[in-house]
């Protein structure tokens, strides 16, 4: 720990993301919170030789710890040791071998589990089938996550084990069925997110383990505070619940946890009492989380026009608009944070008129309201969920990894140069936040930020100019305006006195070097509460 009495923390720049005193030489910690900020000779005059120990960074820049806005840390922790359906293996033949000699080191496992295929990414273009998954086990069923997380795959015994028929029937998803007239192994939505739930949970003795690694590489990555977007979309809520609870109270969480609770899970908290309670610096119980729609890589996200793959089709509704409305009403009336999952511009809209409704029901706004990935929102969309007092957080890395592919198949030029208006929000002065969803994209917040301000493509291809945004503005997506998500702005996301000792130290500053090279910026030391959690 940095803390004596009193720690004088130094650097070349600092960054505090504080209005009124954006920059400083110094910083004084104790007891893992910030005491004053300022010159180097206050801050010596503020605490005695004798009680003050003083650390001297040589280089780089130190920020507020980066604050993810959505990601699902306990299923990230679990995926780890899953195997990752990378495009890198080019064609699906090439994915099988690999997944196949995974699958002969599983000897204790009762499920053969991938994650993150992406069939737009490979060279075959298509999803995988049972067949395809019977060549990686016969004896043993398989199941794979598509990277959306919103559709998946199993193979012959996996169906059979997950009791999937051709009369499987799930309100807001699909079993898609082969020539044959059987399930073909592919599950989309509702239908995915129920299988999904019958998967065998991780012993709940290894969970603590795992989510400690998983901390660690959000760590590495330089966040203090996260988000586990969803407790309950996969079997074993109550012991990831109890792991997290465990590594709070044994004071072994190295960053800041802010978990979102799906509606079933959420119901029986407030039933027992037992949500907003405090339960650590370390771990918070937030609000509810629930899906409008799905996402446009599986075509499963609701547009308000059609598809450019599919002139007729608009997306498959999870949830009817009276649905999400009372939904929203349900939990904004009890003073529960609500979190919605939202990415076509119609899913957009019922959110937008559900938050709209349930202001008129209970007109206070509720700290920590949010809105998930919005990458389709209209100007006017956005300026009126601002006024409702929710904040949208941006998935803004598809503009990179999937951004020609939004313009080619999904979307059409005109539609996808507006994914994640970033630029608009800025221009109204909207605070916003932005994430990478992990386990759907890899735990990083420089890259995220890379991409928010050049909206570069993989093509090289600049995909919606005018909605870049300013080194700055991007950073404070990950710290100050990031904290609002988790309604912890108050205490995190800026270097100011009253605030947590949370951290990061990047090799060169965001703002100085040129945008373009902002990628191959790096973590050199993550601080949480006054420790340092990560040293390159």
């Amino acid at each position: 720990m940095l803390t004596n009495e009193y720690t004088l923390i130094t650097c070349p720049e600092i960054l505090t993301m504080d209005e009124g005193n954006p920059t400083a030489e110094a910083v004084c910690i104790s007891e893992e919170k910030i005491l004053a900020v300022g010159t180097l000779e206050e801050l010596r005059a503020f605490a005695p030789p004798h009680r003050r120990k003083e650390i001297h960074l040589e280089e780089g820049v130190l920020l507020p710890g980066f604050i993810d806005s959505h990601s699902h840390l306990s299923m990230y922790a679990q995926c780890r040791t899953q195997f990752f359906c990378d495009t890198a293996h080019g064609t699906i033949g090439n994915l099988l071998s690999a997944f196949r000699t995974h699958a002969a080191t599983q000897t204790d496992t009762e499920w053969i589990i991938g994650y993150c295929y992406d069939d737009t990414g490979m060279s075959d273009h298509r999803h995988l089938t049972r067949h395809d998954l019977d060549a990686v086990s016969q004896e043993l069923p398989v199941f794979v996550s598509h990277i959306t997380s919103h559709m998946g795959y199993a193979n012959t015994l996996g169906l059979a084990k997950l009791g999937v028929t051709a009369d499987f029937s799930v309100e807001g998803g699909m079993v898609v069925l082969g020539n044959d007239g059987m399930p073909e192994g592919l599950l989309k939505e509702n239908a995915y997110f129920k299988v999904f739930q019958k998967i065998p949970a991780c012993p709940p003795e290894k969970l603590p383990e795992k989510i400690e690694y998983a901390i660690a590489d959000y760590n590495r990555a330089g966040f203090t505070m996260f988000q586990d977007g969803g407790i309950g979309l996969s079997n074993g809520a109550h012991g990831i619940l109890r792991a997290y609870n465990r590594l709070a109270r044994e004071k072994r969480m190295n960053a800041r946890g802010y978990l979102h609770f799906m509606p079933n899970i959420m119901d029986e908290m407030l039933e027992l009492g037992t949500w907003n309670m405090p339960v650590s610096d370390y771990l918070y119980y937030g609000g509810v989380k629930s899906f409008a729609d799905g996402s446009i890589q599986s075509l499963t996200a609701v547009l308000g026009e059609p598809y450019a793959c599919k002139p007729d089709f608009c997306g498959d509704h999870v949830l009817t608009p009276e649905q999400i409305a009372e939904l929203i009403a349900k939990y904004h009336c009890q003073g529960v944070p609500v979190a919605f999952h939202a990415n076509g511009d119609a899913a957009i809209e019922f959110v937008v008129r559900g938050f709209e409704e349930a202001l008129r029901k209970c007109p206070r706004k509720v700290p920590g309201d949010m809105i998930i990935h919005v990458q389709m929102a209209t100007d006017e969309q956005l300026s009126r969920l601002h006024a409702c007092g929710v904040t949208p957080t941006f998935f803004v890395r598809h503009v990179n990894v999937w951004g020609e592919r939004h313009v080619n198949l999904f979307l059409g030029e005109e539609r996808a140069a507006r994914l994640d208006p970033c630029g608009s929000c800025v221009r109204m002065g909207i605070p916003f936040g932005l994430h990478v969803d992990s386990p759907v994209q890899p735990v990083d917040a420089i890259r995220s930020i890379h991409t928010a301000v050049n909206r570069t493509t993989t093509a090289g291809r600049i995909l919606g100019p005018d909605q870049r945004i300013s080194p700055l503005d991007a950073l404070k997506a990950y710290t100050v305006n990031a904290a609002k998500c988790s309604a912890r702005d108050h205490a995190v996301g800026t270097i100011a006195p009253g605030y947590y000792a949370d951290f990061v130290q990047l090799s060169r500053n965001p703002l100085t070097v040129p945008p373009e090279s902002i990628e191959t910026l790096s973590v050199l030391k993550t601080i949480s509460g006054g420790r340092i959690v990560y040293e390159s």
